[in-house]
Parts: C-alpha cells; sequence; structure tokens
C-alpha cells in the first residue's frame, strides 16, 4: 500500500509564493494546503474546528489531540508545517517594503543645473528602504578633491543595513534653502532624518536628506518599526 506521505524530499520548507498570504487563508485554503502535503484526510477536521491561516500558528499538540489528530507521525508533520508557515512569513515580512526614498540633493532645478553642469556630470542620489526590521542605506560617495566633487571619477555605493531594534532615537531637523536660492528660484528646503544607532559608526549617527515635507511622515514610520523590532527583540 502507497504511504499517503510525500517523499522525504519534498518534506522542506514551503516555497514563499506558495505560503506568501497564508494570514489571508481560510479554513478552506488551509486545508488544501496540508492536503498538498499528504494530510488531506484532516481536511473536514481543520474546516469543523475553523482553523484558519492566522490561527494555525497558535495550534499546540494538545489542540491536535483535542481535533482527534491521535497518531503522533500525523502531529508532528502538521507541527512541521505549522512551524515553516510562521518562518516564511517572518521572513516576507522582513524584507517587504514599508517605504523607499531616495536623497534630496538639490535645492531647486537651478541648483541641479549648476552643479551638474547642465545634466553633462549627473549626480546619483543615495537611497533608502525601510523594512519591519530594517533600513537599508544605499550610501553614494563621491570622489572629492577637498570641497570639489569629481565627477569624472565616479563614486562608490556603500550598503549599510541597520537593524531597527537597535536604534535609540530618530529626529528631523528642517534646512532651508540659501536665501538667494529662496529668493531668486523659489527653491525649497530639506528635511534631515537623524537615526540614532548604538551600534553604527562615525558616532551611531545616519543621516537620510528628503525633501521638504517628508521628515516628519518618514520619523515617524521609522519610529512605529522601531518599537516594533524592539518589542519582537524582547520577545512580546
Amino acid at each position: 500500500m502507497a504511504s499517503p506521505y510525500l517523499p522525504m524530499s519534498d518534506f522542506a520548507t514551503p516555497k514563499a509564493g506558495e505560503v506568501s498570504d497564508y494570514q489571508n487563508w481560510s479554513a478552506e485554503k488551509l486545508a488544501e494546503f496540508f492536503n498538498s502535503k499528504g494530510l488531506g484526510a484532516y481536511s473536514d477536521t481543520l474546516i469543523q474546528h475553523k482553523i484558519t491561516g492566522p490561527l494555525a500558528p497558535l495550534l499546540s499538540d494538545n489542540d491536535l489531540k483535542d481535533m482527534g489528530i491521535t497518531i503522533v507521525g500525523d502531529r508532528l508533520m502538521f507541527k512541521h508545517y505549522i512551524k515553516q508557515l510562521s518562518r516564511q512569513d517572518r521572513f516576507t515580512s522582513r524584507v517587504t517594503s514599508m517605504w523607499e526614498g531616495e536623497e534630496q540633493l538639490f535645492y531647486s532645478e537651478c541648483d541641479k543645473t549648476c552643479i551638474t553642469c547642465c545634466g553633462f556630470c549627473p549626480i546619483d542620489p543615495s537611497t533608502y528602504k525601510l523594512t519591519t526590521s530594517h533600513l537599508r542605506v544605499n550610501k553614494v560617495q563621491h570622489t572629492r578633491c577637498g570641497p570639489i566633487r569629481l565627477c569624472c571619477f565616479g563614486a562608490t555605493h556603500l550598503s549599510n543595513n541597520i537593524d531597527l531594534s537597535k536604534v535609540d532615537d530618530v529626529d528631523v531637523t528642517g534646512t532651508p534653502a540659501p536665501c538667494l536660492q529662496r529668493v531668486c528660484c523659489c527653491a525649497n528646503g530639506k528635511d534631515v532624518v537623524e537615526v540614532d544607532s548604538r551600534f553604527e559608526k562615525d558616532g551611531g549617527k545616519i543621516y537620510l536628506a528628503l525633501a521638504q515635507g517628508d521628515g516628519e511622515r518618514v520619523t515617524n514610520l521609522i519610529l512605529n518599526q522601531v518599537e516594533e523590532a524592539q518589542k519582537m527583540d524582547r520577545g512580546f
């Protein structure tokens, strides 16, 4: 008699696309998933007990027994896949972008035209990406001779992943445009978001230069994720 279980080679972590939205699964969808893993005999049981995707990670061994799953091997399989669902959900959550932005380099189009020599010496901005657990800063460092940027020599890209659970504080400061640009070019200022992390170099400070008006919103987004990341780090 053929075994109802999958071969051991298939007894592995579910693929990301297979479980990426399991938090939205109905009991029927969850039963369909376990059916694909060789546990279809319990499809009606899952539906009867209204076990949906969000509830699946909460199931204990005693819960499985109460549902009538008495075979130890079956319970172990359920626990294995439930654990993998939770693990995949945490991974997906960690890499999902909450916000993306780029460095505000210039105060106005006039400023941009002058600094880039009418576009013949373009300047790449640094980029920022906020996920549920990290702030990724891809910083562009241009070659300089003193204060002069040497466009022809290119730039280096430094990637920094800041663990939000290690962030101590986030502040925003408004920087007005130079007076002449405000008068002649109607230039806007910039918002500089300062992220203070106790494990970062250069005094633990990371600076994000954003368009005027974006700083407060981004600061609140980062602070919210810092709070969530620190709760997770403490096991809450």
